[in-house]
């Protein structure tokens, strides 16, 4: 899928979940404790993934990696 012609926001968020999913393959236990003991998604699963997206958006940022939205 390419992004060009994409709205710059559409962009942001499709190679911040790439970097996501990057992360995740290369080291899923830094995600421990975003899943129960069941399986299931914890009680503030949606708070927690929103912060640590946050998070990754900001280093993306400062190290150039996203298109400015500005």
């Amino acid at each position: 899928m390419s992004l060009s012609g994409r709205p710059i926001w559409f962009q942001r968020m499709a190679l911040a979940f790439d970097e996501w999913a990057r992360r995740y393959a290369e080291d899923p236990d830094q995600f421990d404790g975003m899943l129960d003991e069941h399986g299931n998604p914890i009680e503030n699963y949606g708070e927690r993934s929103a912060e640590y997206f946050n998070q990754l958006i900001k280093e993306m940022d400062e190290a150039n990696q996203l298109p400015k939205t500005w």
